[in-house]
């Protein structure tokens, strides 16, 4: 995901519930801390997950929804095709590594 992210082929995220998110530009990182970019959120949306649209879950890396489904409920074990989700879009991607260890993956994935 980071490298997606981070080279700008990842532009989307959906997530579970009615997140207060606003348009402009945010601070995207990892749960490691080995990355954080700046981009600017271009669009929000809040709809039920059944109404992501095939673009949209095809962007975020899923195969069918029911893959979309299963996927997310390793993050939102309780989440159903009934459940609200913000679907995030962004654009203007920049940043950088923040420690060896992301310096160290970028130059395997880009160098070797």
């Amino acid at each position: 995901m980071r490298l997606n992210l981070i080279t700008g082929v990842k532009r989307i995220s959906i997530r579970e519930g009615h997140r207060d998110y606003r348009l402009g530009d945010v601070l995207i990182g990892d749960s490691e801390n080995t990355f954080v970019v700046t981009a600017t959120f271009s669009d929000i949306k809040h709809v039920l997950l059944s109404e992501v649209t095939r673009e949209e879950w095809e962007a975020d890396g899923f195969t069918s929804q029911e893959d979309m489904l299963a996927k997310m409920k390793e993050f939102y074990p309780k989440i159903t095709l009934d459940s609200e989700v913000t679907v995030l879009f962004w654009k203007n991607v920049r940043g950088y590594w923040t420690t060896q260890e992301g310096i160290e993956y970028f130059r395997e994935v880009f160098f070797n």
